[in-house]
């Protein structure tokens, strides 16, 4: 019986909802109800204690992974999108300032070449 009792209180969303103290007190209202040993109730809190953090780590992990998946499917950026992006364009950039230098390409070159290509020949 006191094995049915601990693992009913130890799964489910009901321990993770709960506080360590609620936890705890309910622990304790077995072990005076069940006249358990002090040796045995030293087992039983202990356990409860670990299945505790146990599925307060899982239900934070679930919720993690939930509102990832939200953001992801409103196409909201993360900060690993915006890190991500940033990197690319440092790579962009190191990478036009080596052509410029190995090209000689000097600023107002291309926008003047596209704005004589532009203008129209005079008649």
């Amino acid at each position: 019986m006191i094995e049915q009792l601990k693992k009913a209180l130890t799964t489910g969303i009901g321990l993770a909802l709960k506080t360590w103290t609620e936890v705890e007190a309910a622990g304790k209202e077995i072990i005076q109800k069940a006249q358990l040993s002090e040796k045995d109730a030293g087992k039983l809190l202990k356990n409860l204690r670990e299945s505790y953090e146990k599925t307060q780590k899982k239900m934070q992990m679930q919720a993690h992974h939930l509102v990832k998946d939200v953001l992801k499917k409103a196409d909201v950026a993360t900060s690993d999108d915006v890190k991500s992006l940033k990197r690319e364009i440092q790579s962009l950039r190191k990478e036009l300032r080596e052509a410029r230098a190995t090209k000689g390409w000097k600023p107002g070159k291309a926008a003047a070449s596209k704005s004589k290509s532009k203008t129209k020949p005079s008649a």
